[in-house]
């Protein structure tokens, strides 16, 4: 298993399960960063990632080798964006890949991106009315989240032919605070619908919600400081990642990955943190699968 994060001023960066770096690529200002896997037309196995490029106003796709845990960069897919920021991607079939990218003024494109010539063609255009980041697809129901960061999220139709339509599903009030950062979705498995985890930033807190209307709140949460480990706990966070498959140990039910803007044990410049998901289950209490 790797966990992929952006380094703002350098580039990408890959950890293992045990949070140590096993590999950089140091090719730019890279912001956010997702990932998607499928099989090629000859049946072989794929990972591919795609960063927001704001040296180039790019989006940057990687390849990822499952045997050897290495990311390759193999394109660069040029946007009309004066200031590119979010990434997320949406995958609604085996044969389909999209990207969305936003702008700091509230633009967001979507790009069909072929993941054999590693190309991408935009194939619609739509706009919050101010600054976004976050966002995420769900595959499966082909619902996209947006983080409009002082006001709150919004959901969509993801398919590239669909209105652009936006509803709201939670604004800046008594439990998120701005500016809303990353935002996630945290799959349950037996047709239930997946949670989403939205990064409080303003509060150092996280939100859980559910991803179908009336969108009900299942409780915030702080990461703190756990002494026996000598970790100190996170804040400030702007992006965020949760999975919910088994990744064996600690991480038998997911983990939720968090940045970390104030590193304080050792005071050192923001890092990640790794908490497990059954931590978030016993804190909120949340129904167990």
């Amino acid at each position: 298993s790797l966990i992929l994060g952006t380094d703002k001023k350098a580039g990408l960066q890959l950890y293992d399960l045990a949070g140590e770096l096993i590999q950089s690529l140091n090719i730019g200002r890279l912001n956010n960063v997702d990932i998607r896997s499928g099989q090629y037309s000859d049946g072989n196995q794929w990972h591919i990632a795609a960063a927001s490029h704001r040296d180039l106003n790019s989006i940057s796709l990687f390849t990822i080798d499952p045997t050897r845990a290495r990311a390759q960069h193999v394109a660069d897919i040029p946007t009309t964006l004066a200031e590119v920021y979010g990434i997320c991607l949406f995958k609604p079939r085996a044969d389909e890949l999209y990207a969305f990218i936003n702008d700091k003024n509230g633009d967001f494109i979507q790009y069909q991106i072929d993941t054999q010539q590693f190309t991408g063609q935009p194939v619609r255009q739509f706009s919050v009315n101010s600054q976004p980041e976050g966002c995420v697809a769900d595959d499966s129901t082909g619902n996209l989240f947006l983080a409009e960061e002082d006001v709150g999220v919004w959901q969509m139709d993801a398919r590239p032919d669909a209105p652009v339509t936006q509803a709201s599903v939670i604004t800046v009030g008594q439990e998120l605070h701005d500016d809303v950062e990353g935002i996630s979705l945290y799959h349950r498995g037996n047709g239930l619908a997946p949670w989403m985890v939205i990064s409080s930033q303003g509060n150092d807190s996280y939100l859980v919600i559910d991803t179908v209307a009336p969108y009900q709140s299942h409780g915030a949460f702080r990461v703190g400081l756990n002494i026996n480990l000598g970790i100190d706990g996170a804040s400030e966070t702007d992006g965020l990642d949760v999975v919910s498959a088994n990744l064996g140990g600690d991480f038998a039910k997911g983990l939720l990955v968090v940045q970390d803007g104030r590193n304080r044990l050792p005071q050192q410049p923001q890092n990640f943190k790794l908490v497990p998901w059954t931590n978030i289950e016993q804190a909120l209490g949340l129904p167990q699968n």
